[in-house]
């Protein structure tokens, strides 16, 4: 068993807090795990929760009301009600939000396979009524602290993502079907229909073209014009891509929008398993031409994971200006300034932007493999 980071937030903020608690991310990541786990650990007679998962057409019919008598027979004498794929509720956020104004002695844990289905239905309906938490796939933190980290783990992480079937999975051609399996029901499937988009080919050739762009800078005219469909389009698929946990997008700090790039933005995916399978590159990671994009697109996924666990995760961008000087990445603490640069070997060739350094007051940090343990989970 492999203990979740945010397990303990997630509990805590369910029993200590007046809010509904929210676990958003993809499907397979193991929310359904989790909450089973925090389930075993609440207190109180196990007759006190109503556990009910809304794939099952029993379960959802039980729960999608917005009925006021409906909802307190259901509920009777019940503390705790755990709502597994939300997002199938007809109006997730009223449901919600009668449950909450309501019936106040009853703790409610609910999940979500995307933020794009059930954030939209909630936005309105629950303002200021939840807290939400986004898992991810593993974290190679998650892994360093179970009883499976081998010296071939990292390798394994970099070229067939954290996908817990994936990575529990030891044989490599066993490992790539089941990629195969996750990329086609989930991303081309279920990001499909949850989105009612019609253009399947244009956000499956999009996702194809990112996935050989990773942690370059994304030029919205250029990618349409590729991919055939208007900018308009491509932004809507973008967003709905990001929603729906199978990319995240990067952002540049300025201060300065004279001097600085202030309007592009990185593509990073929230697995490299998925990404790899996308462009069908498994090779050894010391043969592939990409490995450093590789290198930092994990960094950047693993730092994103340690935040996950927070209520209130620092923004996170890059740095680029004009002349071509840029860092990799920023997180903005407190008003200051955190900055790194990502190599997969320690040089003395390496020179920091001496107008960043001028400007930011700040002297960006070297992550390699010789310290990269620090960077994605600080203890």
């Amino acid at each position: 068993m492999i203990s979740r980071e945010i397990q303990k937030n997630v509990r805590k903020t369910l029993l200590e807090s007046n809010k509904i608690t929210i676990i958003l991310g993809a499907r397979q990541t193991g929310k359904t795990t989790l909450i089973s786990q925090i389930q075993k650990d609440l207190p109180g007679k196990k007759s006190l929760i109503l556990n009910l998962n809304c794939d099952l057409e029993e379960h959802l019919n039980l729960i999608n009301t917005t009925s006021f008598e409906t909802l307190k027979n259901v509920l009777a004498n019940k503390k705790y009600l755990i709502l597994d794929e939300a997002q199938r509720l007809s109006n997730p956020g009223l449901t919600l939000k009668i449950i909450h104004d309501n019936f106040p002695n009853v703790k409610i844990l609910a999940t979500g396979s995307s933020s794009f289905e059930i954030k939209n239905a909630l936005s309105d309906a629950l303002t200021g009524r939840y807290f939400d938490f986004i898992l991810y796939p593993f974290s190679y933190s998650e892994i360093s602290d179970s009883d499976l980290l081998t010296p071939n783990t990292l390798e394994s992480i970099l070229t067939y993502g954290e996908y817990p079937d994936v990575f529990l999975e030891p044989k490599p051609e066993l490992k790539k079907a089941l990629l195969a399996k996750i990329t086609e029901s989930f991303l081309f499937k279920d990001v499909l229909s949850l989105s009612k988009i019609r253009g399947s080919q244009a956000i499956v050739n999009l996702t194809k073209a990112l996935a050989f762009q990773v942690g370059s800078e994304i030029n919205e005219n250029e990618l349409s014009g590729r991919i055939k469909i208007d900018r308009k389009t491509l932004v809507s698929y973008l967003d709905i891509l990001e929603k729906s946990f199978v990319i995240l997008k990067l952002h540049p700090y300025s201060q300065n929008p004279r001097r600085e790039i202030g309007r592009r933005y990185k593509i990073y995916f929230t697995d490299l398993g998925i990404r790899n399978h996308l462009i069908g590159q498994f090779n050894p990671l010391a043969l592939r031409e990409d490995y450093g994009k590789v290198w930092e697109n994990f960094l950047v996924i693993e730092r994103r994971k340690y935040h996950s666990s927070s209520l209130v995760p620092p923004p996170c961008y890059f740095w680029r200006n004009l002349n071509g000087s840029e860092v990799d990445y920023l997180e903005l603490v407190e008003g200051k300034i955190n900055a790194y640069e990502f190599k997969l070997k320690k040089t003395n060739k390496i020179r920091f932007p001496d107008t960043f350094i001028s400007t930011y007051k700040t002297r960006p940090t070297l992550i390699t493999p010789a310290n990269f343990r620090s960077f994605i989970y600080p203890k």
